[in-house]
Formats: C-alpha cells, sequence, structure tokens
C-alpha cells in the first residue's frame, strides 16, 4: 500500500510541475502572426521572432528593421537600407553575428534578435522606444496590440513590423 500510495504521490507530483512549467512558459510570438509583436514586458517580445534570411522571408518590413539595426551598429550604410534581405545584409549580418559571440550563419532568429534586443531602450516620458546602436540610433514604436513598427525618417510613415509586405518608400 505504501508503494502505490508513494507512485500516486510523485506522479501527481510530476503532472503538477509540468502544468506549473507550461503555465510559467513566456507567451510566445508566431511568424505566422505576421508582425514583430509581443504582450507584456517589452523587453522580451523579440526573443521569440524569426527566422529570416536571405532565403526565408527575405522581402519585408521586418528585413528593413534589421538593416535599421546593422546601419546603426556600423554595418550597412543608411543607402543599403532597401527591405530585401541581399548578399550585403547577409555578409554584414554575419559579422555582426560572429562580433557577438553567435554563430554566424546569416539567419536572423530568436537568438540573434534577442540579442539585438539587449540594446532597446524607452523613453518612458514619449513612449516611444529606440535601438541603441554603436555608431547611431533609431525610433520604434509598440503600438497598444503588441505590434511594433518603426519610421525610417522624421518625414516618413511609421509601418508595422510585417514578415509579409515592405511598404517603406525605399521598398
Amino acid at each position: 500500500m505504501r508503494t502505490r500510495t508513494r507512485a500516486v504521490a510523485l506522479t501527481t507530483a510530476a503532472a503538477m510541475l509540468g502544468v506549473l512549467a507550461l503555465s510559467a512558459a513566456p507567451a510566445s510570438a508566431s511568424v505566422s502572426q505576421g508582425y514583430i509583436a509581443g504582450s507584456g514586458d517589452w523587453r522580451d517580445d523579440w526573443g521569440d521572432e524569426g527566422p529570416f534570411s536571405a532565403s526565408t522571408r527575405s522581402y519585408s518590413n521586418v528585413v528593413a528593421m534589421w538593416q535599421m539595426i546593422l546601419w546603426a551598429d556600423g554595418y550597412l550604410t543608411r543607402s543599403e537600407v532597401d527591405c530585401r534581405f541581399g548578399p550585403q545584409t547577409t555578409a554584414a549580418t554575419k559579422r555582426w553575428q560572429s562580433a557577438r559571440g553567435l554563430v554566424a550563419d546569416g539567419v536572423v532568429g530568436a537568438r540573434t534578435l534577442s540579442r539585438a534586443a539587449t540594446r532597446l531602450g524607452v523613453w518612458e516620458s514619449e513612449g516611444w522606444y529606440y535601438y541603441n546602436g554603436a555608431t547611431d540610433y533609431f525610433q520604434l514604436g509598440r503600438r497598444t496590440d503588441g505590434r511594433w513598427d518603426m519610421s525610417l525618417g522624421p518625414d516618413q510613415e511609421w509601418k508595422l513590423l510585417s514578415y509579409t509586405s515592405a511598404t517603406f518608400a525605399v521598398c
């Protein structure tokens, strides 16, 4: 009887731990949502995004955002921001990843975006976010529904960071 009670107790404890682990897991985004998005604390929004590369989702507003990160860190020129994940963006991505101790595969996935997110800041009083690169910075926004957006300049429209469309004027 004791053995059976102990087995039931262990099984129940294991099941409870499994439920707790699932409920404690952060909400995850999905490329199928179509946008870079998150919920709750903005600091963890980018850690479950991607992947995109020269061969996957290679023409979009998300690519423009990544190119702006590469520009702000000195790996691309401003004129190379064109929403297309081409050879220059691939080479710059590999250099950026290598400099940060990541696998330099040219694919922007969750680990690469998580590392980039460590450079995000917020202007609390204005409600704006920014990427603070090594050589420059740029602004981003986070809408009340958790979707991120960006503008490519002071006189340009803000666009959602979409995986499926490229709607910036330079695209």
